[in-house]
């Protein structure tokens, strides 16, 4: 599986970092680590970069970058 990181500025509050694990989750992927603003995410079978930042976005976060 592979893993990305992000850098998500707006997620500071514990709510915002459950709303993007509650996210992620939802279209499986799991979340490897979790701070303000950054997340680590292990992305499931047929997830893509893509469609994880997508999904992220539409919940109302910018994502500024992602690395693998």
């Amino acid at each position: 599986m592979e893993t990305v990181s992000l850098t998500i500025p707006d997620m500071k509050s514990p709510h915002c970092q459950m709303t993007v694990t509650n996210t992620v989750t939802a279209i499986g992927g799991k979340v490897r680590s979790i701070a303000p603003a950054k997340v680590e995410i292990r992305l499931g079978d047929g997830l893509t970069r893509e469609q994880l930042i997508d999904a992220i976005q539409k919940v109302g976060y910018n994502v500024i970058n992602g690395t693998i």
